[in-house]
């Protein structure tokens, strides 16, 4: 008999953590109102922790309701005061409610945000998030107001010593917004040399697109796709063919894998993914088949801005 309850309890334990899982895999593909009704589907005794408390308030977040957002991060922090991710999270939700108000009341948020952050380092000082949402804070604040590229480079010490990468990273970002464009290009690639990774190449790509250095850009593009088998590069290759008409027939190739039956395109919705189609096929002179995939792009998401655009534009070229 014993034996049965605690088998029973080790598989109750064991659907739970899928089910959090489900929730959390959920929230990051942007279904928020999907994982709000599976987390309140979920046992008495899960709702009512911490782990319920976080994932809430990361729901709410997605949806921009960040007066709820904060009251459930609120309440994770109570719960869990050891976890940096409650304040973390805490002082984000609170920035991005300051950045809807008017450059005055902002002004009142200022300290809280800091404070949650440096207290998110405080608490578990190799917490990555809270150093970059630092030194973001530094870099967005004026010098007189405690802000400035001096304090966020500070911040930039501290991550180097928990990851060298980030810490060149970093450096690039700020060296970037300072407009010392040599330096941040050096340190992009320390980064990308030091990390090898999806991320610091991403990240020197994205620098050359910003700069409009487009064979720059896709010869770092093509390395990257040489090493990672990921289709948001291949996407990455769509969008930056839009912008640049450059390697269009390339860009219509890359782009059809992104919407194959299986296809998995981590943090791109799809709606972005058929608008980016639909502009190489316009590219490509193929208008009709081009507004098709606009037309996908609005039944998806109808107040679309660029999509309706784009919309625009190609029943001119087809009338």
């Amino acid at each position: 008999m014993l034996f049965s309850i605690l088998i029973a309890g080790q598989e109750s334990a064991q659907q739970d953590t899928v089910s959090v899982k489900r929730i959390q895999s959920l929230v990051a593909q942007g279904y928020y109102s999907k994982a709000r009704i599976a987390l309140l589907k979920m046992p008495q005794e899960f709702k009512s922790g911490a782990q319920a408390a976080e994932l809430t308030g990361d729901i709410f977040g997605g949806l921009k309701q960040w007066d709820s957002a904060m009251m459930y991060y609120e309440r994770f922090k109570k719960m869990d005061p050891k976890n940096a991710a409650g304040h973390f999270k805490y002082g984000g939700a609170l920035g991005m409610k300051a950045l809807e108000k008017n450059k005055l009341s902002a002004l009142m948020y200022l300290d809280d945000i800091e404070a949650h952050f440096q207290k998110a380092v405080e608490v578990d000082r190799t917490y990555v998030a809270a150093h970059w949402a630092l030194i973001e804070y530094y870099l967005q604040v004026p010098g007189f107001m405690g802000g400035g590229v001096d304090r966020a480079m500070e911040q930039s010490d501290k991550l180097f010593g928990v990851s060298p990468v980030d810490g060149w990273m970093a450096r690039a970002r700020i060296a970037e917004k300072d407009e010392d464009l040599q330096k941040a290009e050096q340190y992009y690639d320390k980064a990308l040399r030091e990390g090898q990774s999806l991320w610091t190449y991403r990240g020197i790509i994205s620098f050359y697109e910003r700069q409009n250095r487009w064979d720059s850009a896709f010869d770092k593009l093509n390395k990257a796709m040489t090493q990672f088998q990921d289709l948001s590069l291949n996407y990455q290759w769509a969008k930056m063919s839009v912008l640049s008409g450059k390697h269009v027939e390339q860009g219509l190739t890359y782009i059809r894998q992104c919407i194959e039956p299986q296809a998995k395109v981590e943090g791109i919705p799809e709606q972005w993914i058929r608008l980016r189609y639909a502009q190489l096929l316009r590219k490509d002179g193929q208008n009709k088949a081009a507004l098709a995939q606009v037309n996908r792009a609005l039944a998806l998401e109808a107040d679309f801005a660029q999509a309706l655009q784009e919309q625009k534009d190609l029943k001119k070229l087809l009338n």
